[in-house]
């Protein structure tokens, strides 16, 4: 198999282009994780289906990395009907264009709205068209929500794969709660967040860490909470893995770099008059981004 065909998912089994899989993962929680973790490290498209609405998601995973739909029969912004019809037709305009992976969520709630038979033709019409597309096609299930014939029947047309669930990375290390926080700590959560007209995280400036008390723990936990945010803060990992003093050194300056954006966001927010769509699309992306901060102020604040 030609190098550009496949894609590995850390110690899982690799996933091969132009084909279509089911796997089992033990919670959601999993599932997410694994989803964050590709869309962090792969430059691949995500194209998520979910049983999650976005404000749910930004709990498990940074939606400004994937695109995400809402499996919902809510008539609302970012939501698509559970009908097979409709989500073939999405996938289908994506297996055209560049690469990735599709991952189809709530097979389970599918089942129950389709029918067996039509959710099973659906996934065999999925597995002819990605065949020899640069995409791949994952489909997390129970499978406990199954007749055993009937999910032989499935893993025939979808076999099952085995994907990384051991938390082996910089970006899964963040997702480790298994240090106590204590009362002190507990207001760096954000809880649910504001979200804006564009379904972005509204961008908040949470407390400052003190150089008191620093710790890898806390460190990992604001990490989380910014990018659930929505913004890159790649260039602050790294001290994950320094002594507390040079990693307070560098969270101080991705700290300051979020600062100015929280400003410049709300600039933007603040005085949408002065700002044509696509210079205000820009801006939005260049302060999620953390560049350009300097040209953005310049821009906004001179007098």
């Amino acid at each position: 198999m030609n190098p550009q065909y496949q894609h590995r998912c850390g110690r899982g089994e690799t996933i091969e282009k132009g084909r279509i899989y089911t796997t089992e993962f033990i919670s959601d929680d999993e599932s997410l994780a694994w989803i964050d973790r590709e869309s962090q490290s792969s430059e691949e498209h995500i194209l998520l289906f979910s049983r999650l609405p976005h404000r749910r998601l930004l709990e498990h995973l940074d939606i400004n990395a994937v695109e995400a739909y809402w499996l919902s029969e809510r008539v609302t912004e970012g939501a698509i009907q559970p009908d097979m019809d409709d989500i073939s037709s999405r996938i289908l305009d994506h297996l055209s264009h560049h690469t990735g992976i599709v991952i189809l969520e709530g097979l389970e709630w599918l089942v129950t709205k389709n029918g067996e038979d039509a959710v099973l033709s659906f996934v065999r019409n999925l597995r002819e068209a990605v065949h020899r597309t640069s995409w791949s096609i994952v489909i997390p299930i129970r499978i406990l929500a199954f007749e055993p014939l009937w999910l032989a029947r499935l893993r025939r047309e979808a076999p099952s794969i085995v994907l990384q669930s051991a938390h082996s990375s910089v970006h899964s290390a963040i997702y480790s709660e298994s240090e106590d926080i204590d009362d002190a700590e507990e207001e760096l959560d954000i809880g649910s967040l504001d979200i804006l007209a564009d379904g972005s995280p509204r961008l908040i400036m949470l407390t400052r860490l003190p150089s008191v008390g620093f710790t890898e723990s806390l460190l990992r936990k604001r990490i989380l909470q910014w990018r659930r945010m929505g913004l890159d803060v790649s260039e602050v990992e790294p001290a994950l893995n320094l002594e507390p003093e040079e990693a307070y050194v560098l969270y101080s300056k991705v700290e300051e770099k979020v600062r100015r954006a929280v400003d410049l966001e709300k600039h933007l927010n603040n005085n949408p008059a002065e700002f044509s769509a696509s210079e205000e699309a820009t801006a939005r992306f260049r302060i999620r981004q953390l560049t350009g901060l300097e040209m953005l102020e310049e821009k906004f604040f001179s007098d």
